[in-house]
C-alpha cells in the first residue's frame, strides 16, 4: 500500500502549504476572534472567502466546479489546514452540500448554486436532527406537503451548527405521512431568510452556538428537492458516509499534543515513565485514527461503500478525541506558570507575554476538553454508528 498522492494532489497541498504560510502570529489571532466574535464551531468568514478565492472549497467536484479529487486528497486538504490551525468547519459543510447538490440537483438548481457556493458568497447548514428524535435521525416529524410547485415544509431542527450564519438549510423532512423510518424521506434545499423561517441560539459547552431551526408553513420550490421524493434516505446517507471519513477530532489531537511535546521540550520538563508510557500510547492511537480515516478514504476512491469503515473510524477518533483532551488538559493544569509556547496557534517562535493572562497552551487544552464533549453525538451518536458497523460491516440481524 502506498500513500504518496497524485501529482494533481501533490500541487494541491503545496498551494495549501502556500496558504497557511501568509498567516502569521497577528493573522491567527485575528482568525481565532473572528471564530468567537461569529460564535460558530472553527468557522470564519474571511478564512473561507480566502479558501473559495483558490478554488478549494469542493475540489472534489468534476470540473468545471472542482478539481475531481479523490477522496484521499480530500482528507489530506483537510488535515494540512487543521495541522495549522485553520477554522475549516465551513469547508467541511460546504463540500458536503456542494457534493449533495451537485450529484442530485435539477440542472437549474445546480446552476444557481454551486457558483454562489464555490465564490464562498453563499454558505449552508444541515438541518437533520429534532428536538423530540433525540439521537434517532429517522424518527424525525418535520413535514413538507406538495402543494401545485411548492412543498409547504413544517416542523422544527435543533442541533443545527451554523444556521445562523447560513444562506441555505439543506433539510430532511418526511413528504409520505404514511411512511415510517428511513421510507418516504425528501431531501429540501430551503431558503434560511424565507418567510416562516425562525432560527434561535443553543449555547453548547463547546463554547459556541447550535441552534434551533423553525420552519411555519414555509414554502419551497419544488425544483429545490434534492433527488427523488421519498427517495431522500439515499442522498443523506452517501452525505453522512462522506461526513464521517474525515476526522472528528483526531487531527486537532494530533496538534495538541505536538504542542505539548514542543513545550516539554523548550522548557526542559522532566517527563516520568508513567507519563512518556501514557503519551506514547496516545501518539499510537491517533496514528491509528489516522490510518482508519485513510482506509475509509481508499474505499471511496475506489467506489466502494465505506459507510461501515467511516463509522468505525468516527467511534474510534471521537472517543480517543476526548481522551487525549482530558489527558493533556490534566497533564498541564497544576502547571500554570507563563512559559513559552513555541508551537502555538498563532504559528511563531516569539514569546508571549501571560503577565495577567492565561497561558495559551492551558486554555486551549481546557477548550478543547469541552469541545471534545460533543465529539461522540454530532455527525450521529456513538451508538448509532455502533449500529452502523453491526449492520453494514457485519451483516448482523436488526
Amino acid at each position: 500500500m502506498t500513500f504518496a498522492l497524485e501529482p494533481e494532489g501533490s500541487a494541491v497541498l503545496a498551494e495549501v502549504a502556500e496558504l497557511v504560510e501568509t498567516y502569521g502570529r497577528e493573522e491567527i489571532l485575528a482568525l481565532r476572534a473572528e471564530v468567537e466574535a461569529l460564535g460558530a464551531e472553527r468557522h470564519a468568514e474571511s478564512f473561507h472567502r480566502e479558501l473559495a478565492k483558490r478554488n478549494l472549497l469542493a475540489i472534489g467536484l468534476p470540473e468545471p466546479w472542482g478539481r475531481s479529487a479523490g477522496p484521499t486528497e480530500r482528507y489530506a486538504l483537510h488535515e494540512t489546514l487543521d495541522a495549522a490551525g485553520m477554522p475549516t468547519y465551513s469547508l467541511e459543510l460546504n463540500e458536503t452540500m456542494a457534493g449533495m447538490i451537485a450529484r442530485q440537483g435539477r440542472p437549474e438548481l445546480v446552476a444557481e448554486h454551486l457558483p454562489k457556493l464555490l465564490a464562498g458568497e453563499w454558505t449552508y447548514a444541515g438541518g437533520y436532527s429534532e428536538p423530540e428524535a433525540g439521537s434517532d435521525l429517522l424518527a424525525l416529524r418535520t413535514r413538507a406537503v406538495r402543494e401545485g410547485d411548492e412543498y409547504v415544509v413544517t416542523g422544527t431542527k435543533l442541533w443545527t451548527s451554523s444556521a445562523h450564519l447560513a444562506d441555505w438549510i439543506v433539510t430532511i423532512v418526511r413528504t409520505d405521512p404514511e411512511s415510517q423510518r428511513h421510507r418516504g424521506l425528501s431531501i429540501l434545499v430551503i431558503d434560511a431568510k424565507a418567510p416562516g423561517v425562525t432560527i434561535d441560539a443553543v449555547p453548547v459547552v463547546g463554547g459556541w452556538r447550535v441552534n434551533a431551526v423553525s420552519f411555519d408553513a414555509v414554502r419551497v420550490p419544488a425544483a429545490h428537492l434534492l433527488g427523488e421524493e421519498n427517495r431522500g434516505w439515499a442522498v443523506i446517507s452517501q452525505a453522512l458516509t462522506d461526513e464521517r471519513t474525515m476526522s472528528f477530532g483526531g487531527r486537532e489531537s494530533r496538534l495538541l499534543l505536538a504542542r505539548l511535546i514542543h513545550r516539554w521540550a523548550a522548557t526542559g520538563e522532566a517527563v516520568d515513565d508513567v507519563r512518556a508510557e501514557a503519551l506514547g500510547d496516545l501518539v499510537v492511537e491517533l496514528e491509528i485514527e489516522r490510518l482508519l480515516n485513510l482506509r475509509a478514504a481508499a474505499l471511496g476512491e475506489r467506489g466502494e461503500d465505506a459507510a461501515a469503515e467511516a463509522s468505525i473510524s468516527k467511534v474510534f477518533g471521537s472517543e480517543l478525541a476526548q481522551r487525549t483532551a482530558e489527558w493533556v488538559d490534566s497533564a498541564l493544569r497544576p502547571r500554570t506558570r507563563c512559559t513559552r509556547d513555541v508551537i502555538s496557534t498563532a504559528r511563531t517562535g516569539d514569546d508571549i507575554s501571560c503577565a495577567g493572562s492565561v497561558d495559551p497552551l492551558v486554555a486551549d487544552a481546557a477548550q478543547a476538553l469541552r469541545t471534545s464533549t460533543a465529539f461522540t453525538i454530532i455527525g450521529g451518536t456513538s451508538e448509532v454508528q455502533r449500529n452502523v458497523v453491526a449492520d453494514r460491516g457485519l451483516g448482523l440481524p436488526r
